[in-house]
C-alpha cells in the first residue's frame, strides 16, 4: 500500500494497493472483531498460558530470536492493566475508591506505579545484579514488562477468588498480592537469566527484592514525607 496512490474507486478496495476505500464503521462488533483478528488469532492465548509456565524462556526466545512467539510487550501490558482496572471497578470497587491516604493511592495506582515499578526493577537488575547480560538494558525492560503483565493478572485472579471465598479480604488480599507477585517475578527472573553467571535462586530473589526495595526508597518513602509535612493540603 503506497501514500503516493491515487486509490481508484473499483469496487470496494483499490486495484492497486488494495486499501479498503469502504471500511466498516466502528461499532462494537467492529472492536470485537478487531481484537480476535489482531490477538487472539496472533497468539494471544500461547501468550498468556506460556508466560504463566515459561516465563522466562519464552521472553528470552522473543528478544533473541523470534519475534512472533509472543503478542507484542506494550499493547500486552496495556490490555493487562486496562483490564484489571476495569474488573477492579466493576467487582472489587472498594480498590478504586479515592478517600485514601497518599500511600494508598499510589499502592491502588492502576497504571503509573506498576509501569514506574518495571522500569526501577529493571534498572537494579541490569546495572547492579546481572551487569553485562547478552539481553541489555531495553531486553530486561521488555522482560519486566511482560512480568509485570502476568503478575498483575495473577494478583486480579486472586483478588477475585478471595472476593468470593474470604470474609476478611483486607490481610489476604496484600498477602495474596504480595506472594503472587513476588513469587513470579523471582521465577520469571531466575528462568531469564538462566545460564548467565552465579547465584541461581538467590541471585534472583535478591535482585526482585532489592527492586521492590528501591521502589519503596525512591517512591513510598517520599511520598509518606510529603503527605506527613502536608504540602497536599
Amino acid at each position: 500500500m503506497s501514500d503516493a496512490c491515487a486509490h481508484r474507486q473499483v469496487g470496494r478496495f483499490c486495484p492497486d494497493c488494495g486499501k479498503d476505500l469502504r471500511p466498516e464503521p466502528i461499532d462494537r462488533r467492529a472492536v470485537v472483531d478487531e481484537l480476535v483478528g489482531n490477538w487472539w488469532e496472533k497468539g494471544v492465548l500461547q501468550t498468556l498460558l506460556g508466560l504463566f509456565i515459561r516465563p522466562g524462556v519464552l521472553i528470552r526466545r522473543y528478544i533473541e530470536r523470534d519475534r512472533d512467539i509472543l503478542v507484542k510487550a506494550v499493547p500486552y501490558i496495556a490490555v493487562a492493566l486496562a483490564l484489571n482496572y476495569a474488573l477492579r471497578a466493576r467487582f472489587l470497587p472498594g480498590s478504586t475508591k479515592t478517600d485514601l491516604s497518599v500511600i494508598e493511592m499510589l499502592q491502588n495506582e492502576p497504571l503509573i506505579i506498576p509501569l514506574l515499578s518495571a522500569a526501577i526493577s529493571a534498572l537494579v537488575l541490569h546495572f547492579i545484579f546481572y551487569r553485562g547480560a547478552s539481553a541489555g538494558l531495553f531486553g530486561t525492560m521488555v522482560m519486566r514488562l511482560y512480568v509485570l503483565a502476568q503478575a498483575t493478572l495473577l494478583a486480579l485472579f486472586a483478588d477475585l477468588v478471595m472476593q468470593i471465598f474470604l470474609a476478611d479480604r483486607s490481610i489476604g488480599r496484600n498477602l495474596a498480592r504480595l506472594t503472587l507477585g513476588l513469587g513470579f517475578t523471582i521465577f520469571a527472573v531466575r528462568q531469564f537469566y538462566a545460564g548467565e553467571g552465579r547465584g541461581g535462586w538467590i541471585r534472583a530473589v535478591a535482585a526482585v527484592i532489592c527492586g521492590e526495595l528501591a521502589l519503596i526508597l525512591f517512591v513510598y518513602m517520599p511520598a509518606a514525607m510529603i503527605e506527613q509535612a502536608g504540602l497536599l493540603d
